[in-house]
């Protein structure tokens, strides 16, 4: 399935709770993206999490991702969300200390002999970057759809279980991350059910996702996480932290980055500056969030 055989990637089912908190949601519409991948998000007004107008079909997100070089490219509005840009080699030693600099931000210790999942691995940069700061960690599994990138892993110390086994399994964890992967998910409560139940009590989720907040509401389709297509929710930090508590979670930290100003636009220092100050006051477009299970 291609571009030119379908009207759109988008499901045809109107969303008409938030995917988020559940509740109503209000007349308040974003749109972003030409056809066939023109995309709306609905405003929560109990939560102010926004989701997708039209509730995800699978079918056409695969028709999506199996030629996804082609029609990121093609969908995204905002040029410096290129995610094959970032996910390069030459990106490598960047996304090494963007991992570092979160990591410590939202206080997670990797502790010896702790057992860690993350889930949406890609390439697996994340595990290396764990592996790195504690050599003596336990078990470090990438979870993501098998691809050429997941033959390599075991070689640099890493397992790899397919999503949907992952998903299925009913072993212990003591920590799941998950880097931008949140907003993408088409299956919430299952993926939050599957979390309540692997990860062990007193065990982490940290979890890196888009922040619904007052960059949505003031830059409207120019927030560059509206996303066309592959964004289905973008949670507010309220609507979050509400969700993962009904499944058994606490958060214990939270932290936010990013002004969404684009480097292609905003000239440093001032990108800079505006970057600090949305980290220093917690307003990031981003956000950080370490849960721990009850």
């Amino acid at each position: 399935m291609v571009a030119e055989t379908i009207k759109s990637f988008c499901g045809d089912r109107q969303t008409t709770v938030c995917r988020i908190c559940g509740e109503t949601l209000t007349e308040t519409t974003v749109t972003s993206g030409q056809q066939p991948y023109e995309t709306t998000w609905i405003l929560c007004g109990a939560c102010g999490s926004w989701s997708i107008g039209r509730e995800p079909d699978i079918e056409r997100l695969n028709a999506f991702y199996s030629d996804y070089s082609v029609h990121h490219k093609m969908a995204a509005t905002n040029t410096d969300a290129n995610d094959g840009k970032r996910y390069s080699d030459e990106w490598r030693e960047t996304r090494e200390r963007e991992y570092r600099l979160s990591i410590n931000d939202i206080g997670l210790e990797l502790e010896q002999g702790k057992d860690l999942v993350d889930f949406g691995a890609y390439d697996g940069v994340f595990l290396d970057v764990c592996r790195a700061t504690q050599p003596n960690m336990g078990k470090t599994t990438a979870v993501d759809y098998p691809r050429e990138d997941t033959l390599h892993l075991a070689v640099r110390g890493h397992n790899f279980e397919p999503i949907n086994e992952w998903l299925a399994g009913e072993s212990l964890t003591d920590i799941v991350t998950l880097w931008d992967v949140y907003e993408h998910i088409a299956d919430l409560p299952g993926l939050l059910t599957t979390l309540s139940r692997r990860v062990k009590s007193g065990g982490q989720v940290l979890i890196q996702t888009p922040r619904a907040h007052v960059h949505a509401q003031i830059l409207g389709p120019q927030w560059h996480h509206f996303l066309p297509v592959q964004h289905l929710q973008l949670p507010s930090r309220e609507g979050i932290l509400r969700q993962f508590d009904r499944y058994g979670f606490t958060a214990v930290q939270v932290a936010s980055f990013g002004a969404n100003a684009p480097g292609s636009i905003i000239p440093q220092p001032y990108k800079q500056l505006f970057d600090t100050l949305a980290k220093l006051g917690d307003l990031g477009s981003t956000q950080l969030i370490r849960f721990v299970r009850r």
